[in-house]
């Protein structure tokens, strides 16, 4: 997988992802800032980025609730605890798990977005789930290196962060209604 940092200029100041300690760094200089879509050639990624750019031109995807029967549901369950503790208590072996780990047990990632709600159904601590929710989607989705998108990005000034996944042109979560207010400040391909 591809990581791409993309910086973003805000009232004189340059703001980029740290991606090895996942934390936003502020500079003061302002540099140029290219457009998210240079030097990426794959269609289906471009589709994905593009749908981030205009979110009102995404299709919004069905509404199913349950995900498909997969062989290894112990295996799963295990795997998105261990990348919740992990995401809370050491980002960095959390971050090389989401560049180099392909477990491929869902089909899609609405479907592996579906599992993850369901090892953690309290919908009012999802919106602090997000990183390991990304993680599980792009690692664990079988359609996600080929037609797929993970994004963090910030809501400036107040330098919140969130992350989400695109995939095939619409989000992986169909719960996540936020991330459209966040800009992109990193992409994984």
């Amino acid at each position: 997988m591809k990581v791409i940092n993309h910086p973003i200029g805000y009232y004189g100041k340059t703001f980029r992802f740290n991606s090895f300690w996942g934390c936003l760094i502020c500079e003061q200089k302002k540099s140029e800032t290219a457009g998210l879509l240079e030097n990426i050639e794959d269609l289906e990624k471009q589709r994905c980025i593009e749908a981030v750019i205009d979110p009102f031109k995404m299709c919004e995807r069905n509404k199913s609730l349950g995900w498909k029967k997969i062989r290894h549901p112990r295996i799963a369950r295990n795997y998105a605890r261990l990348l919740t503790w992990l995401c809370a208590h050491c980002y960095p072996i959390a971050n090389l798990l989401f560049v180099c780990l392909k477990l491929n047990l869902f089909k899609n990632g609405c479907d592996a977005s579906n599992f993850y709600y369901s090892v953690y159904p309290e919908m009012k601590i999802q919106h602090s789930l997000c990183l390991p929710r990304t993680i599980f989607i792009s690692t664990t989705s079988q359609r996600f290196s080929e037609h797929g998108v993970a994004f963090i990005g910030t809501f400036l000034p107040t330098v919140r962060m969130h992350a989400w996944v695109v995939e095939d042109g619409m989000p992986a979560d169909r719960f996540d209604k936020q991330w459209m207010h966040f800009q992109p400040v990193m992409m994984l391909l």
